[in-house]
């Protein structure tokens, strides 16, 4: 599944960071439905009248990204011209297609607040030696600036691929997670987001993130592109990427040699979940205090689209999905896709 975005030139970062050089390079659950699809853009029945207003239960099924009979809900993140995530919109300020075929909305929800399961793999392969520090630092930030109500692990992978943390809602337990790590070794990133994919299977929180902070492409797994591609099309999984790159205009840099983060390889993984990829430097100053702040903002928005499909439930099992959005200048994320579920296989 490819995902589709809008625009991308802007990034949330671009928000009082123009001058750090980071440069900019949404998800699907279902839920078991009424059996007879409603005949008006309202919530079902045992829902709240308004369709704009939120639900009580942050983890209720309808947010589940999936489908089971009928409906299928669609969680989408729009950003304004500048990278800012875009508050207020209404159910009539979005189209949504299947197959080309437009389809109408039985459910509209905008939370403010949801929490979410967060995934970090950490890339501490031989060619992150000069960049360790930062990329640690980021992570402990991004720790920081969750929520209570939230959860993170952290895996981290070269030659092979580690759990240094289970799932906890205590900082502290990230923080000395991240104790002793050292670069080295060749770089197993497929192999880390499969295992991440595993670990996500004891989330309690619907809304799932895998944050993969590294600097390059794939050396070393056991997995290959295709396959995790495929993991990923049938995951109810968000994959962000932060790369960390070599600044050539670093006099240091230029006196060892450069290594670039692989754009096509993280921005197909992101792509294809509805997540996005950051690019960082190193030797430059970072705010990664106000960065994590930002991304996690980000993280915890969503809007949710739900619909019955008018088509029928024959034919090829993957579905294409596209969202527009009336908003002059906006860009919108989500995961462009899913598989129709089939008996005894709960996607």
């Amino acid at each position: 599944m490819k995902a589709r975005t809008r625009n991308w030139t802007g990034s949330i970062f671009l928000v009082g960071l123009l001058t750090i050089g980071l440069i900019a390079t949404a998800q699907t659950p279902v839920t078991n439905p009424p059996q007879q699809p409603p005949a008006q853009t309202t919530p079902p029945p045992q829902n709240p009248p308004n369709a704009q207003q939120r639900p009580t239960n942050p983890d209720d099924p309808r947010y589940k990204l999936a489908v089971s009979v009928e409906l299928v809900n669609v969680v989408a993140t729009v950003l304004d011209e500048g990278g800012k995530y875009m508050e207020g919109l209404r159910d009539d300020d979005f189209k949504i297609f299947e197959d080309g075929q437009e389809q109408k909305l039985a459910f509209f929800s905008h939370d403010l607040r949801v929490p979410i399961s967060v995934g970090v793999l950490l890339d501490n392969s031989g060619s992150m030696k000069h960049k360790l520090q930062q990329a640690l630092q980021t992570v402990r930030e991004i720790a920081l600036a969750l929520s209570p109500q939230d959860e993170v692990f952290v895996i981290s992978f070269n030659s092979d691929v580690d759990i240094r943390q289970k799932f906890t809602s205590n900082i502290q337990d990230v923080q000395k997670s991240l104790r002793d790590i050292k670069a080295g070794g060749e770089t197993s990133a497929y192999d880390a987001i499969g295992l991440g994919l595993q670990e996500m299977k004891l989330a309690k929180h619907t809304k799932k993130i895998l944050i993969m902070v590294t600097d390059g492409f794939d050396t070393k797994s056991k997995i290959n592109a295709t396959q995790v591609e495929d993991l990923l099309k049938r995951s109810e999984v968000l994959v962000y990427a932060i790369g960390i790159d070599d600044d050539e205009n670093d006099p240091y840099v230029l006196r060892r040699e450069k290594y670039h983060i692989y754009h096509y390889m993280l921005g197909k993984l992101t792509g294809l979940s509805g997540g996005r990829t950051y690019r960082m430097f190193t030797g430059r100053t970072f705010a990664l205090q106000t960065v994590a702040q930002l991304l996690l903002d980000e993280l915890h928005q969503q809007y949710t689209l739900s619909y019955y499909p008018t088509a029928g439930r024959e034919g090829n099992p993957w579905r294409q999905v596209e969202v527009k959005v009336g908003r002059a200048g906006s860009q919108i994320r989500y995961k462009t896709g899913y598989f129709l579920s089939t008996p005894g296989n709960n996607q």
